[in-house]
């Protein structure tokens, strides 16, 4: 900052007068540039072919030694599992699973948890894991892998997934019975969904600290046994025996992903047991067969782009990640009746066992964890991908718009300042010595306060709404979340017609806009590229736009409306919108508008929850970064100048 304010240095030259003068132009082009960069990703010169970096995961495509007897296993396991289900409509058969567990010779163990509701007058639910491990033969438990199937209750709202648990104990009698496993297995059945494995986890990596969890929304507990340090996970969720289709799921916590070598070696291992598999596979009569390539590798980004973008894990691998465990979900569609497919009932489920144990003896033979391949890229087909050297110019692109104004905006900001603040009657050399002083004399104290404010109702929509005293108040949590939300926007739309900064503040301010913003989309795409990516698309248009000095009042309309269809919850209003039109077609446009806005309210209070239990970004990012960002912008488009007032005001009383 020492450089940026020395008096002494000429900010401005010719160069730096005539590209500001373009300023806008220069900025489009770089918009432009980076929307058309990622629009080519999708084409075939643009993207690489799939291939395995890792030689130890060859072992899995070896000839698998499973064989028929264990279909017919799963299909008496699932039997009896229906059975049981009778008997438990909203509660899990805990004892029937800890039996399997026992009787097929692991070491069993049950592992308990409790759930401190964060709103209302924290209601506790408990639940209960049940979790088998088999150890090492040949070599003590340093190492482990995991296998897990959620178990669903009768009255769930989910697709029923009751097979997954048959097949994940057919597997663990099999695994039994072999001696080459060099890591511990673990084979687990959580409840309520990511709930109970992200209990689970936690309470296997951190159930042995000393820690006060009184306080704690999620108590996880402590486990009674472990096994080694965990390597890999495999998430098993099966709707039926006879399969039709596998959909591979990747996207874990906050967009994080697993090795791009995991996702390989599955899709390699299903097409070798003649499962059809793949990214966001759907069903046959679903898929687009007259789209051409360009634009199904397009659906394909944007949809998985779309997945990463709220930070929320499209199934219990997604957890994993966050512990530095590489993870994914197979996913089992059921087979749809149909008089030309003849199914074997007694050789069903063979493949799918084959592949899991292919997938479990690659798993078994590695030697340290994921490292060869990517951690950061995107599926454009299954056997085609973007790595993060591809597809961060794209961001890159867009988000060198703010700093390149930035630059523009302060090296000409002394002669900005200068002809707000001369006078009109004054003389040339007038003026000239108040552009000098005006450099001394910035307003870098009050824009300092003005956005520690700004930032302070970022961080308040993080904590009130979890305070004790707003928990008290007779509201359910969406209301009372939506209430604060609201409150707090509008203070920030009232706040620039209250205040008004000294003269050359705006100036300052919008340069602060954009710093800010440039560096929270650089740090945001590294981290979560889909949201970084998306918030620059829609977002970057208004930042080349703003102008402090503006004079076309049409423009400035057109701006103000941007910015205020710009706010967080007008976008996320306009988002529940758009997927509950598509959702519920029948509706009218009457039924759809309170439906939208009552849906925007439940969304908004489970981020907050996802945010305080499973560690979600995407809530305190919107709250601490993009309604501050929001408020700031608002401001330079309505914000009054006090340098123009006192203006006025000379020229009144003369």
């Amino acid at each position: 900052m020492g450089l940026l304010s020395d008096p002494s240095l000429s900010t401005h030259n010719k160069l730096v007068d005539n590209l500001a003068k373009h300023v806008r132009k220069l900025c489009l082009a770089l918009y432009t540039a980076g929307v058309v960069w990622f629009l080519c990703l999708a084409m075939p010169e643009f993207n690489h072919g799939t291939y395995l970096s890792e030689n130890a995961l060859s072992p899995g495509l070896v000839y698998p030694e499973i064989r028929i007897e264990a279909n017919r296993l799963a299909v008496q396991l699932l039997e009896e599992l229906q059975r049981e289900r009778k008997e438990h409509q909203s509660t899990t058969p805990h004892a029937w699973i800890a039996a399997k567990f026992q009787e097929f010779g692991l070491e069993t163990h049950t592992h308990n948890y409790t759930l401190r509701y964060p709103f209302g007058d924290g209601k506790e639910f408990h639940g209960k894991n049940i979790y088998g491990i088999l150890r090492a033969p040949r070599i003590g438990s340093t190492e482990g892998i995991v296998f897990s199937a959620p178990y669903r209750v009768p009255s769930s709202v989910h697709v029923d997934i009751t097979p997954s648990v048959p097949l994940l104990l057919a597997f663990a009698d099999f695994a039994r019975r072999k001696n080459y496993w060099a890591k511990d297995l673990i084979f687990l059945v959580t409840e309520q969904e990511q709930l109970g494995m992200q209990a689970w986890l936690e309470a296997y990596h951190d159930g042995d600290k000393e820690s006060d969890s009184s306080d704690a929304y999620l108590r996880a507990g402590n486990l009674p046994a472990r096994a080694g340090s965990l390597q890999a996970a495999l998430n098993i969720e099966v709707q039926d025996l006879e399969v039709d289709y596998i959909d591979v799921k990747i996207e874990g916590l906050n967009g994080k992903l697993p090795n791009l070598d995991m996702f390989n070696l599955v899709q390699r291992i299903m097409a070798r047991e003649g499962v059809v598999s793949g990214y966001k596979h759907t069903p046959r009569k679903k898929r687009r067969s007259h789209q051409s390539n360009y634009e199904q590798n397009l659906r394909q980004m944007l949809a998985m782009l779309s997945s990463q973008a709220s930070g929320v894990p499209n199934g219990n691998h997604g957890l994993f990640h966050r512990y530095r465990i590489d993870a994914l979900t197979i996913t089992a569609s059921k087979r749809v009746t149909n008089a030309n497919v003849k199914s074997n009932p007694t050789s069903a489920a063979v493949p799918l066992l084959k592949a899991i144990e292919g997938i479990a003896r690659s798993l078994n033979n590695l030697l340290e964890r994921f490292h060869q391949s990517f951690f950061f890229y995107v599926i454009v087909n299954n056997d085609r991908y973007i790595s993060i050297g591809d597809y961060m110019p794209a961001l890159i692109a867009l988000v060198a718009c703010t700093f390149i104004k930035a630059y523009l905006t302060w090296s000409t900001l002394d002669v900005t300042v200068a002809a707000t603040q001369s006078d009109p009657k004054s003389a040339g050399g007038k003026s000239t010595l108040a552009a000098d002083t005006m450099k001394l004399s910035l307003p870098y104290g009050s824009v300092l306060i003005y956005l520690t404010f700004v930032l302070l109702i970022g961080y308040c929509g993080n904590v009130l709404p979890l305070q004790e005293y707003f928990s008290k108040l007779p509201l359910s949590a969406a209301p009372l979340t939506a209430s604060i939300l609201v409150g707090l926007n509008a203070i920030g739309f009232v706040l620039p017609f209250v205040v008004t900064l000294p003269p050359g503040g705006l100036e300052l301010l919008h340069i602060g806009l954009l710093l800010i913003y440039g560096c929270a989309m650089i740090v945001i795409g590294l981290l979560n590229f889909s949201l970084g990516f998306f918030v620059a698309v829609i977002s970057m248009p208004l930042i080349i736009a703003l102008n402090t000095k503006a004079s076309d009042k049409s423009m400035r309309n057109l701006t103000c409306v941007w910015t205020l269809l710009l706010n967080p919850l007008v976008i996320i209003y306009i988002i529940v919108l758009i997927m509950s039109f598509y959702q519920f077609p029948e509706l009218t446009a009457l039924q759809l508008l309170p439906r939208a806005a009552s849906a925007a309210m439940d969304a908004a209070t489970f981020a907050l929850i996802d945010s305080v239990i499973y560690g979600n970004w995407l809530y305190f990012v919107v709250c601490t970064i993009f309604l501050p960002l929001w408020i700031i912008s608002w401001t330079l488009v309505v914000g009054k100048r006090r340098d123009v007032e006192i203006t006025k005001t000379k020229l009144k009383t003369n």
